[in-house]
């Protein structure tokens, strides 16, 4: 397989049957691979080892309080709406620990919490999901309370 080094600005279709080396290149840099998957009766997004947990051939139902998924008449990929979860779990996890306590015969002593951020690429994210991920961007890096972490 060859490889080519695309601009930002420029576009390429990657075959479907072809995923799995995407899969292996992202792995091989570090990153953890985030996309849609079918868990717990829904569409989700969750860490990925190939393309083969994309939701393949599935859709969800979404109407008035109801939520269901639905067998596709294809082999679609990304062939649902924005389903009930977000980005945001990875982006901003909503636990975090920020230290831990040992208690010895004269006290306590308290370990700092070595943060580690871990390396994402997300496969199929939507437009508006795009946009408001940047609008949170703004917020948390330059609104007047910034988020360090």
């Amino acid at each position: 397989m060859t490889t080519a080094r695309l601009q930002a600005s420029e576009t390429s279709v990657l075959e479907a049957a072809h995923l799995d080396h995407l899969f292996q290149a992202l792995t091989k840099k570090g990153y953890a691979v985030v996309g849609p998957t079918v868990r717990e009766g829904a569409i989700v997004y969750d860490r990925l080892a190939s393309a083969a947990e994309l939701p393949a051939g599935w859709t969800d139902e979404q109407n008035g309080g109801t939520y269901r998924l639905k067998r596709r008449g294809d082999q679609a990929l990304f062939g649902y709406a924005v389903g009930p979860h977000s980005w945001k779990k990875f982006l901003h996890p909503p636990e975090q620990k920020l230290w831990q306590a040992e208690r010895g015969a004269d006290g306590f002593t308290i370990f700092q919490e070595k943060q580690v951020h871990p390396k994402y690429a997300f496969l199929g994210v939507r437009s508006c999901e795009l946009h408001a991920i940047a609008i949170q961007d703004k917020v948390f890096l330059q609104g007047p309370f910034v988020d360090s972490v």
